[in-house]
């Protein structure tokens, strides 16, 4: 898997071209999509276009939608630490 929750991502391939690019947050296992290498995640800024459940042939827009494992990137940035871990001695 490439995502863990907590994890900010890009979304790399969707059926809707608009979504790529698209910087989401991985808040959890799928809610809707059966695959198990599935996310939950909230988009930031503005909404993601998607396919309706029930109605394929629709689309709607929401700020929460599933993502394929396979379809995010994560951003990962360098470790944070609170001590300073090497010093320079004058």
């Amino acid at each position: 898997m490439n995502c863990k929750i907590g994890d900010l991502a890009f979304i790399v391939r969707d059926e809707h071209p608009e979504n790529i690019g698209r910087l989401v947050r991985v808040v959890g296992p799928a809610r809707w999509v059966s695959d198990p290498a599935a996310w939950h995640c909230e988009v930031e800024g503005a909404p993601l276009r998607m396919r309706q459940i029930g109605r394929p042939w629709e689309s709607i827009f929401d700020i929460t939608g599933d993502c394929c494992d396979a379809d995010l990137r994560p951003i990962s940035g360098v470790p944070v630490h609170d001590e300073q871990l090497d010093e320079v001695t004058a």
